[in-house]
């Protein structure tokens, strides 16, 4: 059996970002999106969520280019949290200072997301900075105590750029600690190589050479160069006998 699971980031990061996943699960594509908390958007998000309940609903934990809970040692007087991943990466990793800061507004975030109403699902990363050593040391017991159930690994065949080398040996590190505390992820992961790019084309070839198993492809709806046909693929999705899923879904 081949199941899709097809996920939205950045929702709540602003009105045109939440209008185009709002417009894509409709039109039957997008199966889950991936709040950020602290954004403008945020409050918005939620009442979309609420009128469209089959929308799967996870954290995505922001600790880079983004709103932070507060300000702290993190982040610039105004909340705002250093918006270069790779500056934030070094930093989290160098200075064992500002770890205990870390995990406040990682907590924090995660409750956040609780507070909303939502039931605890998956979390992701805003720039796949949820991959990072120490916030993944961070990050699993908070997740773990939540009820979170699943995350997304970032192991995207195909893809030569540096950086997927390093997301690739990342996830690796990550599996035997996911397996242990149970926590489910996606098989084959896709978006990476495109992102930003994404267009129709692009998503019916992934749906063409789509192995059995389950499979994510997260993409960005409102921020792409392109508006991908959403209903075109959701429909092509069934002509190819693909389920489209979501980490609730998975089974316990």
């Amino acid at each position: 059996m081949k199941n899709l699971i097809v996920t939205a980031d950045d929702f709540g990061a602003s009105v045109e970002v939440n209008a185009a996943i709002e417009r894509d699960h409709r039109a039957g594509l997008i199966t889950q999106a991936s709040l950020m908390v602290n954004e403008p958007g945020a409050e918005e998000a939620v009442i979309i969520a609420r009128r469209n309940p089959k929308l799967c609903v996870g954290l995505h934990l922001a600790l880079c280019d983004g709103k932070a809970s507060r300000a702290s040692t993190l982040t610039d007087a105004r909340g705002n949290f250093a918006p270069s991943p790779a500056r934030a990466g070094l930093r989290y990793f160098f200075s064992t200072r500002i770890r205990a800061a870390l995990e406040v507004e990682i907590e924090a975030q995660f409750a956040r997301f609780l507070a909303l109403d939502f039931a605890p699902s998956y979390w992701d990363g805003h720039h796949h900075l949820h991959l990072h050593p120490t916030v993944v040391d961070l990050t699993l017991p908070i997740a773990h105590r939540a009820g979170f159930r699943a995350v997304r690994l970032v192991c995207e065949r195909g893809s030569f750029r540096p950086v997927a080398f390093v997301f690739e040996r990342l996830s690796r590190r990550l599996l035997p600690r996911l397996r242990e505390n149970g926590i489910h992820f996606s098989e084959r992961i896709y978006g990476l190589r495109r992102s930003g790019r994404m267009d129709t084309q692009y998503f019916e070839r992934t749906l063409n050479r789509l192995p059995d198993g389950t499979s994510e492809i997260y993409c960005h709806p409102g921020a792409e160069r392109l508006e991908i046909d959403a209903a075109r693929i959701a429909r092509r999705a069934r002509e190819l006998d693909i389920r489209l899923t979501d980490f609730r879904d998975l089974p316990v």
